[in-house]
């Protein structure tokens, strides 16, 4: 789908970490006409509002990012919530954008949909090999359910899609929280409070786990790439997989921190192993702007100005 002067994007979930790197990337490339809409906006769990928004707009494409997402303990403490309100806001967005005429929606997906059972590096064609981990069951079936929704709309109303199966993402106005949020964020902010207090960081898990980490000004520009150019699944990650060990190694470069490293071995690792195959994007011309060095410097000194007012 090529961008003209009249196309108008509607990006929803737009003051999250996400919503914010797409809106500014869209908003610097020209023909493009950006809407920001966040949950003060509409509440996306209620039809009414959502329809209501949508009409009022009329955008030409929908970058759908808005979710109910948490980390690994946040979506095993909440599968139920996480997967109700998830199906809620995904279905309102997929019917609304039809009844409003919208042209494609770039829907942002999530590597959880994945099973342990698929091979390595985890490509488009196996999302519906078996069920998702345990740990994170219920709002990867809720991201499954939009893919399945999209596919059933493209068949029946010829409205176009590209879902996005992204990978960790992190980078400033992330959601710093300690207890429920994403790996990522989440040591950043315990690093940063245990250099302030001059203490050993505790680490959950036993750091094995491999990880692909994007910085999130990277996935924005993939996502205008995929909007542009692409329908259909497709893969949204570096190609790179790290383990936590090692983040933390780069993270205990970046703080300063002086003291050993210690590991909470009863807390749960999740997945063992997540790696994609991202043939699909590389062919769109994407490759990630900074290394990941250099991405969580940047988060990090983004918190420590920001640690006060930050998310959590």
């Amino acid at each position: 789908m090529a961008n003209t002067t009249s196309d108008v994007a509607l990006v929803t979930g737009a003051s999250g970490l996400m919503g914010r790197a797409l809106v500014q990337e869209l908003r610097d490339a020209a023909g493009t006409t950006t809407v920001a809409v966040s949950s003060q906006d509409a509440d996306l769990t209620k039809f009414e509002q959502t329809l209501e928004m949508m009409e009022r707009h009329r955008p030409t494409i929908v970058y759908h990012l808005a979710a109910r997402v948490t980390g690994i303990m946040g979506n095993m403490r909440a599968q139920g919530q996480a997967y109700l309100d998830n199906v809620r806001m995904n279905t309102n967005v997929i019917e609304a954008a039809r009844i409003a005429g919208v042209r494609k929606i770039v829907a942002m997906g999530s590597a959880a949909v994945y099973s342990d059972m698929v091979r390595l590096p985890m490509v488009e064609e196996e999302v519906w090999i078996g069920p998702p981990h345990g740990s994170e069951a219920g709002y990867a079936h809720a991201k499954r359910g939009m893919l399945a929704q999209l596919e059933a709309y493209r068949d029946q109303y010829g409205m176009e899609f590209a879902f996005c199966i992204s990978t960790n993402l992190f980078g400033p106005h992330d959601k710093f929280d300690e207890e429920c949020g994403h790996v990522l964020p989440s040591l950043i902010s315990k690093f940063h409070r245990a250099v302030q207090e001059d203490q050993p960081v505790t680490i959950w898990g036993t750091g094995k786990p491999e990880r692909d980490f994007l910085y999130v000004k990277d996935a924005a520009a993939a996502m205008r790439l995929i909007g542009r150019s692409f329908s259909g699944p497709i893969n949204l990650a570096t190609g790179q997989a790290i383990s936590i060990a090692n983040v933390a190694g780069l993270l205990k470069e970046i703080s300063g921190l002086r003291h050993e490293l210690q590991w909470d071995r009863t807390k749960p690792d999740g997945q063992k192993m997540r790696s994609y195959d991202i043939g699909k994007l590389q062919n769109l011309g994407f490759q990630p702007g900074s290394s990941l060095k250099q991405a969580l410097r940047e988060t990090f000194e983004w918190y420590a100005a920001h640690c006060d007012t930050a998310r959590r």
